[in-house]
């Protein structure tokens, strides 16, 4: 990916995320909405917005508002970004968090129940010999 890329995806980024945090009022929004990543394509015909949606249970109505947004959320960053194409949007969910909180709890059961199931260890004195009874 080029410099140049990289560059437009991260403007793109904070416009998208302004817009959407003071300038949209769409009721089918809900929940807190934050954008993931923008990967845009190398020809700057279209950004993907990857978005996450908390809670859960709003996602499909509010990635519908959205989507039902776009020409409006594209028109407002245009305005915002210095580029001489800005690509059209798409927006998509972004399901790496999801998997990712996945994977940490299975480690984190496993890590914990092998700790469940060692047995206790004896105490030792800092030195590695049994503690001194008296």
């Amino acid at each position: 990916m080029s410099h140049r890329t990289e560059q437009a995806q991260s403007l793109m980024h904070r416009a998208i995320a302004q817009v959407l945090q003071r300038e949209l009022s769409d009721p089918r929004i809900q929940g807190l909405v934050g954008i993931t990543r923008v990967s845009i394509t190398a020809d700057f015909r279209r950004a993907d917005v990857y978005v996450t949606v908390m809670p859960e249970k709003y996602e499909k109505r509010t990635l519908a508002g959205l989507r039902a947004a776009t020409v409006h959320i594209h028109g407002r960053v245009k305005k915002l970004v210095a580029l001489r194409t800005v690509p059209h949007l798409q927006f998509e969910l972004d399901k790496t968090i999801k998997k990712q909180a996945i994977v940490e709890d299975a480690i984190r059961e496993g890590i914990e129940r092998t700790i469940r199931s060692q047995p206790a260890e004896p105490k030792t004195d800092p030195d590695g010999s049994p503690p001194i009874e008296g």
